[in-house]
């Protein structure tokens, strides 16, 4: 009886030995299977964020130096070329306007660099909502990142207050200069510049709001130009790192 009993014992320590080990490989076979298929995701997710800084670094060259491929619609021009264009018109005012100005004045429009950004974010927001953002890679990565769009929402703000700026500038010069425009744009044929005597005198209220408003509206688009390639540089940096993070642990 004593043997037997010791073989019983020994049998159960054996078979709970045996479901131990059992419950370990289990878990451990479970715990790879999740670094897995968490490291795909990650990879997923980061290729996907890669190409939405792609998008945005061709949204912001757009916005600066204009949609290479639309060629039919020239009243919209880049915010480099319109603010080429105010200032030399600027210039012109204090020099004095003339009538052989006009040409330039028509034909080079100032109107530009007021548009939002729309930066592109989808994939950030997803990783924010569902957690996933602090598992995703080292911690420089998810610093980079978490700084990266903090500086783009910050930067929004600020091109939209440049554009009220701007904007501003344009409504000081809604009945003089802007109206201008819209009867030589409307009325050609009929279009006589001594109609406007504003435009000859360097005194007159119209023609000091119209160098206020165009230094207005210059600072307003420099300062969204600049804000603008800052978030090209920002975007091409956190691509860097993040093929840099993929090349280290996906390759």
């Amino acid at each position: 009886m004593e043997n037997k009993t010791g073989k019983y014992f020994k049998y159960a320590i054996g078979e709970i030995v045996l479901v131990v080990i059992g419950i370990l490989i289990a878990v451990q076979i479970n715990s790879w299977v999740n670094r897995t298929k968490l490291q795909k995701d990650n990879e997923v997710f980061l290729k996907k964020m890669v190409l939405e800084l792609e998008l945005n670094k061709k949204r912001m060259r757009t916005l600066v130096y204009g949609d290479s491929t639309n060629t039919k619609n020239v009243r919209y021009i880049s915010l480099e070329r319109a603010i080429k264009n105010g200032d030399s018109i600027l210039d012109m005012t204090y020099r004095g306007l003339h009538s052989d100005d006009l040409s330039f004045i028509f034909n080079n429009r100032i109107g530009a660099g007021g548009a939002y950004l729309n930066i592109h974010n989808s994939i950030y927001e997803e990783l924010i909502n569902t957690g996933k953002l602090y598992t995703l890679g080292s911690d420089t990565l998810i610093m980079a990142i978490k700084k990266y769009y903090k500086r783009c929402d910050r930067e929004d703000l600020y091109n939209k207050i440049n554009t009220g700026q701007m904007n501003a500038g344009f409504t000081l010069i809604e009945n003089s200069y802007r109206k201008l425009l819209l009867d030589f744009e409307r009325d050609s044929i009929n279009f006589n510049i001594k109609s406007y005597p504003w435009y000859f005198d360097k005194t007159s209220e119209n023609y000091q709001n119209l160098q206020i408003a165009l230094d207005k509206i210059i600072g307003g688009q420099s300062a969204n130009r600049y804000k603008i390639n800052e978030i090209y540089k920002y975007s091409d940096s956190l691509i860097e790192i993040i093929q840099s993070e993929l090349k280290n642990k996906y390759d």
